[in-house]
């Protein structure tokens, strides 16, 4: 059974400036409400969210959870940036070219699957686990119904879209906008929550060596190489081999696996959102080796 009971969080508005702690920024949660959740002053929650070296080895922010919040906020950039961009072009009176209507397809198929598949390991894997030793906010999991009612609806419109309609892709342009920026600040706010509250419970209740060895394995087992790419995709290239390194990932599978699913990944899905936040084709990067495996 759960042992520990953490109050919910008030709903937040976004902040003028931002404010760090522990390496968590926060733009619409407030540091004070967190902390008064999680029954902690600053010292101990900058202390769990640390690195000691023996129950973690890496701070908070180096964490799995928390990087694949990272790839979700970064993903969520890229799509505003492509959004603004085309709706610039269609309140012009321009319509969208077939080109540009494919590639906000392909990359709304990725950021749909990914983050569909983000909420799913948290409410099938990562949430019951944690629930063995530690009470869960119910909000956690309950803003997930929301936030993808949103997401359905960001995809249904971008795959809606037709080439060539000038005032259809007006009306269209207006609704996505609408409806992704809500859907972008809500989800920002939610991966806040779960940072400022959520992880430092994580590491309050379990070690590193726990949550490898549990849900990060099960995870990460579960996770096809275009998944990981799109886990990776905000990480320098050294970083990345650091992280799949720490996440267990062998050598071998790195170099035959991941590496040439990163490629391919910056090859299609990362060259549409360049293409969209340009609004003009990009000439493609010449290949480096081959694709083997990265599916």
């Amino acid at each position: 059974m759960a042992s520990a009971v953490v109050a919910e969080l008030p709903a937040g508005d976004v902040k003028a400036t931002p404010t760090v702690i522990a390496g968590v920024t926060l733009n619409y949660t407030s540091i004070e409400d967190g902390l008064k959740a999680l029954n902690m002053t600053q010292e101990d929650f900058e202390a769990i969210m640390a690195a000691d070296g023996t129950r973690w080895k890496h701070s908070g922010c180096q964490d799995g959870w928390y990087l694949s919040h990272n790839s979700i906020r970064h993903a969520m950039t890229l799509l505003m940036a492509a959004i603004e961009k085309m709706k610039t072009q269609t309140d012009a009176g321009k319509p969208l070219e077939a080109w540009q209507v494919a590639a906000f397809q392909l990359v709304v198929k990725d950021i749909y699957h990914n983050i569909h598949a983000h909420h799913d390991h948290e409410e099938v894997i990562f949430f019951p686990w944690m629930e063995s030793r530690v009470k869960v906010p119910p909000k956690m999991s309950s803003d997930h119904k929301t936030l993808m009612a949103l997401l359905d609806k960001t995809r249904d419109i971008i795959m809606g879209l037709k080439a060539g309609d000038a005032g259809s892709n007006k009306a269209a342009m207006e609704e996505l906008y609408s409806t992704f920026t809500e859907m972008r600040a809500l989800m920002c706010e939610h991966l806040e929550e779960e940072e400022l509250v959520g992880l430092p419970l994580l590491r309050k209740h379990f070690t590193g060596k726990e949550m490898m060895d549990g849900p990060e394995k099960k995870i990460v087992a579960e996770m096809k190489p275009a998944d990981l790419a799109f886990f990776l995709r905000p990480m320098d290239m050294p970083t990345k081999r650091e992280t799949m390194t720490r996440l267990g990932i062998p050598g071998l599978i790195q170099k035959l696996v991941m590496l040439p699913a990163v490629r391919k990944d910056e090859a299609t899905v990362v060259h549409a959102f360049k293409e969209l936040a340009a609004g003009e084709r990009i000439a493609a990067a010449k290949k480096k080796g081959f694709l083997c495996f990265a599916a």
